[in-house]
């Protein structure tokens, strides 16, 4: 069977098409398709962004002819092409045997879908990396001491992070905040991370740290970053659950999560699925308020867009206020070029 690339908007419509009859969605992330069809019908397909792998797709009367193995081998040849030599994917549990025998390692599974990775990368290698750099930090051992954490986006921060973060780490000896690694909100990872770590630099038992690839991620939870949540991406939240559950926790010895109150649908939905599988290990804290209001970073983004930056840099920690206007204006100058 040949395999071809989808470049015709036809094409890419009916693997759209494909998908939806197997319960599957084309994400508006995807850089690369490969199909194979016959008698003019799709009957297999996958696609990737970047580095992860999704939406692979057998037909159900072609299982058992090895198509998964060859749209799986196809996907990677075209990603060592490009020089990616590490791999995810996020996938249905029944394909999980596919990406196994291609070498692929499982991370974690619900009853339904799963997540793998393959190639150069481990999540074990990479949170005991992280360890080793807490440990030198604090000059300490984590399997002997009260760690708390926290894992924040904060896009951008404010007093209302601040507050949390601050009042959570005096609950414990050491504290790590986490940063979102992935790049997809109004603030980039750099910039994000700069604030939260300038707001915390003269805390001694606070460490800022990115949160890793396999904490909301384009992997691990995609809908973190939108305003609505369906049945298929809780899948991806309970996932993103599961992992800090059975990795972070136990590696790190952590002794507490914290997470803010939430009243939108997506983040009120990971909360509770965090509460499921972290139990008592999660604290949920009720959010800060200003003049009554709540502090939030949505507040903050919305007087950017108003040009009202004066305003927007009171709801930030006064300390990194004149840090956060010349971010906010550099990115201005920067739009405006």
């Amino acid at each position: 069977m040949i395999v071809k690339r989808a470049l015709l908007e036809r094409e890419i419509e009916s693997v759209k098409q494909f998908l939806l009859g197997n319960d599957l969605k084309y994400d508006q992330d995807i850089t690369e398709t490969y199909f194979v069809e016959e008698d003019g019908k799709i009957i297999a397909t996958i696609s990737r962004s970047a580095h992860l792998i999704k939406a692979l797709a057998v037909g159900p009367e072609y299982r058992g002819e090895n198509l998964g193995g060859l749209m799986v081998s196809e996907i990677l040849n075209s990603m060592r092409l490009d020089r990616i030599y590490y791999h995810q994917v996020f996938t249905k549990k029944e394909y999980i045997e596919i990406f196994r025998n291609l070498g692929f390692r499982l991370i974690s599974a619900t009853d339904k879908v799963a997540v793998l990775e393959g190639g150069d990368g481990d999540i074990r290698a990479e949170i005991n990396k992280m360890r080793s750099i807490i440990e030198h930090h604090f000059r300490i051992d984590l399997k002997k001491s009260d760690l708390g954490v926290i894992v924040v986006n904060c896009n951008p921060m404010t007093k209302g992070h601040y507050q949390l973060i601050v009042d959570s780490a005096k609950k414990h000896d050491y504290f790590l905040v986490l940063v979102v690694e992935e790049d997809q909100s109004a603030f980039t990872f750099e910039e994000r991370h700069l604030l939260v770590q300038t707001a915390l630099e003269d805390f001694p038992n606070i460490i800022v740290m990115p949160s890793t690839k396999y904490i909301v991620s384009a992997l691990t939870f995609p809908s973190y970053f939108l305003k609505s949540i369906d049945e298929a991406e809780k899948e991806h939240a309970k996932l993103d659950a599961m992992i800090f559950a059975q990795y972070f926790i136990p590696i790190l010895n952590i002794n507490k999560r914290y997470v803010g109150g939430e009243t939108e649908a997506v983040m009120t939905a990971y909360n509770d699925l965090l509460k499921e599988y972290l139990k008592d290990k999660l604290v949920l804290r009720e959010r800060y308020q200003q003049e009554g209001e709540v502090i939030s970073a949505s507040r903050v983004r919305k007087l950017i867009s108003e040009d009202n930056i004066e305003a927007a840099a009171k709801l930030v920690p006064e300390h990194i206020a004149e840090l956060f206007v010349r971010i906010v204006k550099h990115k201005y100058v920067e739009d405006e070029r």
